[in-house]
């Protein structure tokens, strides 16, 4: 890697690092905290790491309703706030937002070297680190989400680690595929796909290829030394399983295939039942939250790969680069596929498949490789160099106005549409994480400086907001369970039943009380406040 390259990291790290504080929480944290310390006491009951250290919780981790999630993060920031001495919400946060950012970044670099490896290309590798980097919705949530972020990480080192283990000559392959696969796993049990990608290639490669013995024997091996070493570190990082690892396996993966979340969202102007999604629901938010030339890159990738699939066939099994493109492929429509095939509980938008994205970027990075040399074999045409200067000149723009809006909207790059979403506030759900209730509990306090607020929300999380405040006005933010008792009304406008979304839209009581003021993201409303009553 170049010294410039190196900068650009660095430079990102910084920024990013700074940055972190300014979001607020969303409302997955308070309770992943405390999946980590259930798991952590757990562990120490176990082994004593920490003999006079209380247990904050009761529960009792093999029959914890929630220990279908994967918990090694949240146990390792625990075990972090713990060592540090961090004993106020606000830090203790402050250092998980932290700790999801450095993570991402540290996924980042390891996905440029993947693109370098394969596309010998510092501004292709570079591209595709800032589509991934650069795409809003994936920048935001890299900032503080505890759960879909770590993922989204695990398997960029998965597809990593699985290109070292097909290397026959890297003595640390199967070591380390074997580590990155068990991190996934332990993480979501949707990390089983990269078992089933590296197993289902290499099986396929020895087959096609008609491998001689030797090479037959070297690769049993290495998958052996793979296979042990997976089953070894899932086993270890995943508490959940050392009492019954495969009832607690098979309880988790039950789990995960049809979660227990049952409620509506809204959805392309209607209210949607989560057991109930129609099948276009995943793509339709891929399409409409990401800026349309990255769109554009992976759909033309898509097509590139599909057409490589049909040009190739069993080469694709054989030849480096080609096998290295389809399980960059399989990663990334296995578990779309699976998604739809189970009919999975969804909710909150696509974040739950945010760990397919990177593959969907190494795939727009292929499709532009692939233009870049068809444009170089048809210099000499004109259309072609008209075609390039505007299709170069589209995705200029449209780059321009993505980093306009990251900084334009700090810190609520997470709620982006483009305008393919129509009208968004008709149409979909925006800040369904609560992200922006920092800035709108920040006004409130600054607009009423002196005096106790009283507030009432339909949701928790402005309640856990206050996490994120010092002592002294987080005291002042007071929320209340009736709108009779309250002086304010804080809606994010995301609405879990037709009965709640109807109150709205025919403007009942408290919707049709003073406006205080709205936070808005290029135009579409976030969150907004109204007044009950004369503070």
């Amino acid at each position: 890697m170049n010294n410039g390259i190196k900068f650009v990291f660095l430079a990102y790290l910084l920024f990013g690092t700074i940055l972190v504080g300014d979001y607020g929480l969303s409302m997955d944290e308070p309770v992943q905290r405390k999946h980590g310390i259930v798991a952590f006491e757990y562990v120490n009951d176990l082994f004593g790491f920490y003999p006079d250290l209380p247990n904050l919780t009761v529960e009792h981790l093999p029959g914890y309703d929630h220990r279908d999630y994967g918990m090694l993060f949240q146990m390792v920031a625990y075990g972090l706030e713990l060592t540090m001495g961090i004993d106020n919400t606000r830090d203790i946060f402050r250092l998980r937002h932290l700790m999801v950012f450095v993570l991402f970044w540290a996924a980042s670099w390891v996905f440029y070297w993947i693109l370098y490896s394969r596309f010998n290309s510092v501004p292709l590798a570079l591209a595709g680190v800032l589509m991934l980097v650069l795409s809003p919705r994936i920048f935001g949530n890299s900032m503080y989400n505890p759960k879909d972020i770590p993922l989204l990480c695990w398997f960029v080192f998965a597809f990593y680690t699985h290109i070292r283990f097909m290397d026959g000559k890297d003595r640390y392959g199967p070591v380390l595929h074997g580590l990155a696969c068990a991190l996934a796993i332990g993480s979501r049990v949707v990390g089983v796909v990269w078992p089933v990608l590296s197993l289902g290639y290499l099986l396929c490669h020895l087959i096609i290829q008609r491998s001689s013995k030797a090479e037959v024997m070297l690769y049993v091996k290495r998958t052996t030394f793979y296979l042990l070493f997976l089953l070894v570190f899932t086993f270890t990082l995943w508490p959940v399983l050392w009492e019954d690892p495969i009832g607690g396996f098979l309880h988790s993966f039950n789990s995960m295939k049809q979660f227990r979340w049952y409620a509506e969202m809204l959805y392309l102007g209607n209210m949607v039942r989560s057991t109930e999604l129609p099948w276009h629901y995943i793509p339709v938010l891929i399409s409409v939250t990401t800026p349309l030339t990255i769109l554009l890159v992976i759909l033309s990738g898509l097509f590139v790969m599909f057409s490589n699939v049909w040009k190739y066939k069993q080469k694709l099994f054989i030849q480096t680069n080609l096998g290295q493109d389809t399980v960059a492929l399989g990663a990334a429509l296995i578990p779309l596929l699976a998604v739809v095939l189970f009919g999975s509980v969804l909710y909150n938008g696509w974040r739950h498949l945010y760990f397919i994205y990177p593959f969907l970027v190494y795939l727009g990075v292929l499709g532009i490789d692939t233009l870049i040399n068809v444009f170089r074999r048809k210099r000499s045409n004109v259309m072609v160099k008209v075609f390039a200067v505007g299709l170069l000149g589209m995705a200029t723009w449209d780059v321009g106005n993505t980093v306009y809006f990251l900084i334009k909207y700090h810190p609520h790059q997470s709620v982006y549409f483009n305008f393919l979403a129509g009208d968004v506030e008709k149409n979909f759900e925006r800040d369904y994480y609560g992200v922006s209730y920092k800035e709108g509990l920040s006004r409130l306090l600054e607009r009423y400086p002196e005096k106790n607020i009283r507030i009432y929300s339909m949701d928790f999380i402005g309640r856990i907001n206050t996490m994120v405040f010092p002592k002294q006005d987080a005291e002042r933010l007071e929320f209340v369970d009736s709108p009779k008792d309250a002086e304010f009304f804080f809606t994010l406008f995301t609405f879990r039943s037709k009965q709640e979304y109807q109150k709205y839209i025919q403007n009942d009581y408290p919707y049709n009380q003073p406006i205080d003021f709205a936070i808005r993201v290029k135009g579409y409303r976030t969150l907004q406040v109204y007044r009950l009553g004369l503070p």
